[in-house]
């Protein structure tokens, strides 16, 4: 099972990683050089073809995020750890006349340094750090080499440091450049090795995913009254359309009926052919051609039985959207997903979290309904909604979305927090806030 890599360094460190393809012989490793990791959020659509993104560090990461949302492709990155400063101070020591007393030194977390000077028996009182955990903890939202690089001159410039110590390759070269003593921290060679092992698990993990069996399932919409006379083209177009698509993703079509039609592939072609589970452009063109409406339901399961079912639980809620085409999609853990023609709503039909569980077991409410509520609070900017807002959401109606919040606030899960005056002339609507 061959594995695709992309390793995303500098120049003079992609050679220690791609070192590891001996060991790793199913491995196959692209290299991708950058000198500033800010270069990293414009990295190459070609990349999008890896199935996993290696990164020499935490920042190039950083910087690539809106490109692996973009590319949905995994990524790892070799940590810069207490290890590494560990290794860097340990050859301070043997090799540098400035010493250890008077450092200056960047780093991912404080807290390595901690570790580090404890495990060493060393003093460092007179060490001026600057760190930038809120870019590993995936809270930061922003990053400045350039004020990095100016915190080691000010220190050294100033007497105040005698040798900096960076995590960041790009303020190393800047700095010694510039003439200012500085030493990258070294990577351990564990640290290399660890982290390709982990990419080498997750790109099988990845590809026996992918390797899941998918059903999917498409029909044209009933019609009440009188059938358009453009009906049966459309039964052809579609299974034409269809067939297509097979062709492209390696998946198989079947008739089930004039109007009905089962498709059989694997998770990874079901993957491509929804554009990684954004949409299904067919239902638009068919709209556009014949005035119909289509429902699609896909799943995926260890087996043909399982996968069919998911795919006709997908089909269900496909065909509650009523009045417009629209595809969900049933993963083997019960997550469903959709619809893929709008904003992409996830929720899953069991749930293995306690809390969601302690909620349904006490209001009576299923744990599908929980799982939607909680995603239809990720999905607003204001955690305030009306009962109005829960039932277009849900897409029931008022009084029942109503029924559920008297449920959840009888057990104190939600409460009241103000109210909203209407547009037009009518009565304040209440507003309400989830407490789970």
């Amino acid at each position: 099972m061959l594995i695709r890599i992309a390793v995303i360094s500098p120049e003079e460190f992609s050679s220690r990683i791609t070192a590891y393809a001996d060991a790793f012989p199913n491995n196959q490793f692209t290299t991708q050089i950058y000198q500033n990791p800010m270069e990293c959020s414009s990295l190459p659509e070609e990349l999008n073809e890896c199935d996993i993104w290696l990164f020499a560090g935490p920042l190039p990461s950083f910087f690539a995020r809106e490109r692996m949302k973009q590319s949905k492709v995994p990524s790892v990155y070799i940590p810069s750890d207490e290890y590494t400063l560990t290794l860097t101070l340990g050859y301070v020591m043997l090799n540098r006349q400035e010493g250890l007393k008077y450092l200056s030194v960047d780093i991912p977390k404080k807290e390595y340094i901690t570790q580090a000077v404890t495990e060493l028996n060393l003093d460092a009182s007179h060490w001026l750090v600057k760190d930038f955990s809120q870019i590993v903890d995936g809270v930061g939202t922003s990053f400045d080499a350039e004020e990095l690089i100016q915190f080691h001159r000010s220190n050294i410039e100033s007497g105040r440091s005698k040798l900096a110590l960076t995590s960041v390759d790009y303020v190393h070269d800047q700095l010694v450049s510039a003439g200012i003593p500085c030493v990258s921290m070294l990577v351990p060679e564990k640290s290399i090795r660890e982290t390709v092992a982990r990419a080498t698990s997750l790109g099988h993990m990845l590809i026996s995913e992918n390797a899941q069996i998918a059903v999917g399932l498409a029909a044209i919409d009933q019609w009440e009254g009188e059938l358009p006379k453009t009906q049966p083209d459309a039964g052809m177009m579609l299974q034409q359309m269809l067939l297509e698509l097979g062709k492209e993703t390696d998946a198989s079509i079947q008739q089930l009926g004039l109007d009905q039609f089962i498709l059989y592939g694997t998770r990874g072609s079901i993957e491509k052919m929804t554009n990684n589970f954004q949409h299904m452009p067919i239902m638009g063109n068919m709209e556009q051609l014949f005035g119909v409406t289509i429902s699609m339901g896909f799943g995926f399961g260890m087996t043909a039985k399982e996968a069919e079912s998911n795919a006709r639980i997908g089909l269900f809620h496909a065909r509650k959207q009523q009045g417009v085409s629209s595809a969900f999609l049933v993963t083997s853990d019960k997550e469903v997903i959709g619809p893929l023609n709008e904003e992409v709503k996830t929720f899953h039909l069991k749930s293995e979290d306690r809390s969601v569980l302690h909620v349904a077991e006490q209001t009576g409410i299923s744990v599908v309904t929980i799982n939607k509520l909680i995603s239809f609070i990720r999905l607003r900017r204001d955690n305030r909604f009306t009962a109005t807002d829960l039932a277009v959401y849900l897409q029931v109606s008022r009084r029942s979305a109503e029924r559920i919040l008297k449920k959840l606030a009888d057990k104190a899960f939600v409460e009241a927090v103000g109210e909203e005056q209407p547009y037009q002339q009518g009565r304040p609507r209440a507003l309400y806030r989830i407490n789970f």
